[in-house]
């Protein structure tokens, strides 16, 4: 028995489908392929919803981000996860969804992904005069005191957590 493919999957037949940890389906694109596909999904798939953007971080990965775009249908009330994957940039969508302006400058911000073709990609957190971007998994900054979980105590070698730090 075969299973007929979600409207999704016909729509975007020659694409990486899955479904992530928390049921939501997705598709994984590539970076040039981010814009139409998010437009198609809105005009011909019925996603008018945009939710969020985010980033996931993995410096000892190529490509480095990756970047999921979460958007939803309200008349079929089903929610479309749209994954990228890069070093440094992706086109803006901000054309398409005009609220994902924001979230760019937000991910812009504490990732240091560029969103080539935004309006605005300012910082929007950190001040202006801030180096790097705090959420990469790489950033150091020496003035923030470390976290005492168990794993920390044994990669910085401190103790139980109950000595005073100066």
């Amino acid at each position: 028995m075969t299973v007929a493919p979600s409207r999704v999957e016909a729509a975007f037949p020659d694409a990486l489908h899955g479904v992530s940890q928390d049921g939501i389906p997705y598709i994984l694109l590539r970076p040039d392929q981010l814009v139409e596909t998010v437009r198609r999904c809105r005009d011909e798939l019925g996603y008018t919803r945009w939710v969020d953007v985010t980033a996931v971080d993995e410096p000892n990965v190529e490509p480095r981000f990756e970047l999921q775009y979460l958007i939803h249908s309200l008349t079929e009330h089903r929610w479309l996860r749209l994954k990228t994957q890069t070093d440094d940039a992706v086109p803006s969508i901000v054309g398409v969804f005009p609220g994902a302006n924001w979230y760019e400058r937000e991910v812009f911000d504490l990732f240091g992904v560029v969103f080539d073709g935004h309006p605005n990609l300012t910082r929007l957190m950190m001040p202006d005069e801030w180096e790097g971007h705090p959420l990469r998994r790489d950033y150091v900054d020496a003035n923030v005191e470390p976290v005492d979980f168990t794993v920390t105590r044994e990669a910085l070698g401190t103790g139980g957590g109950n000595e005073l730090r100066g």
